[in-house]
């Protein structure tokens, strides 16, 4: 659904300056705003998707702005603001959920971040135990403006690896320095197995020490 988004904000942008997409709207009569343009694309995408009998993993505004979604759609909750909010509404409407709020890898801050992404708590939000079972998982993301070649792998790994923990790892595994031990030592098998995985922190991999 990332693609159809984008198709949608072409055409919003274009609605005025196409005259296709104008004598479109005008027939339609309903696209004064983006979210009413947005919700008449995506249903019907959404038909196509269940004509052929798919189920459709949708981004959270699609579902803010009230689009009917097939009982079987998945919603994946990307916005940092109030997501555990989020996972709450749309689970409560029996819809399945992703998270992906909390995992950002493209924001950097100074320090061992990757903390704040195993200390994250998916289930953490108000709802019931059938609530809860609808939330599949998670995902980790790492958009590309600031990245490319040169810098994807060591951007991703180890940090990406925490979020992995956290989310195969019961909740009441959260002992920050077991985790660091766990994350050092996979970091560096990464590296002996020539993947360029940035460190956690200060330290050395024992593959890296040189005998005289």
């Amino acid at each position: 659904m990332a693609f159809a988004r984008n198709v949608v904000m072409l055409l919003f942008v274009y609605r005025k300056s196409n005259p296709d997409v104008k004598e479109f709207v005008r027939k339609q009569g309903v696209w004064y705003t983006y979210a009413k343009l947005e919700s008449y694309y995506i249903d019907k995408m959404l038909d196509i998707v269940s004509s052929v009998n798919k189920k459709s993993i949708v981004w959270q505004e699609v579902f803010d702005n009230g689009a009917e979604l097939p009982t079987d759609s998945v919603v994946e909750v990307w916005m940092g603001n109030f997501y555990e909010d989020e996972l709450r509404q749309v689970t409560k409407e029996g819809l399945s959920a992703i998270l992906a709020a909390p995992w950002y890898l493209d924001y950097i801050s100074y320090g061992q971040d990757w903390k704040k992404y195993y200390n994250v708590e998916p289930l953490n939000f108000l709802g019931c135990e059938s609530q809860k079972n609808l939330v599949l998982g998670g995902e980790a993301c790492l958009w590309g403006e600031f990245v490319d070649s040169t810098n994807l792998i060591p951007r991703l790994w180890p940090r990406a690896s925490a979020i992995g923990e956290r989310l195969w790892s019961s909740k009441n595994v959260t002992d920050l320095e077991d985790a660091y031990s766990r994350l050092v030592e996979h970091r560096c098998r990464m590296l002996r197995r020539g993947i360029a995985a940035q460190p956690l922190y200060v330290g050395f991999c024992q593959h890296e020490v040189r005998n005289p």
